[in-house]
């Protein structure tokens, strides 16, 4: 009895593999433009290695503390190779160009 549960729940988990698509799936542009000057080589030289920019910007008008903060993790817990200096001038590129100067840090 227990094999017969367990194959048909094999048959069944794989089912979904198995399924065609009978119409062309189109998927819609979307220009995410990276704002140029303020070194936006180095935004795109560091942060394009794992995101698109698309990405980034859908996060928002965000704070100076926001930005900050997402810098330090990715460089603290996802180990992004990016030097002191670099990630101010991400931050300061990413407040300018798609954030906000905030004295609350929010």
């Amino acid at each position: 009895m227990k094999i017969n549960i367990l194959i048909a729940g094999i048959l069944l988990s794989t089912t979904a593999l198995f399924a065609q698509v009978t119409k062309p799936i189109e998927m819609p542009y979307v220009e995410y433009p990276i704002e140029a000057g303020d070194h936006d080589e180095i935004v795109q030289q560091y942060c394009l290695t794992c995101h698109s920019f698309g990405y980034m910007l859908n996060q928002g008008k965000k704070s100076r503390p926001y930005w900050t903060g997402t810098v330090a993790k990715m460089v603290n817990e996802f180990k992004a190779p990016i030097p002191k200096e670099d990630q101010q001038i991400i931050i300061n590129y990413f407040v300018k160009h798609y954030g906000y100067e905030s004295t609350t840090g929010h």
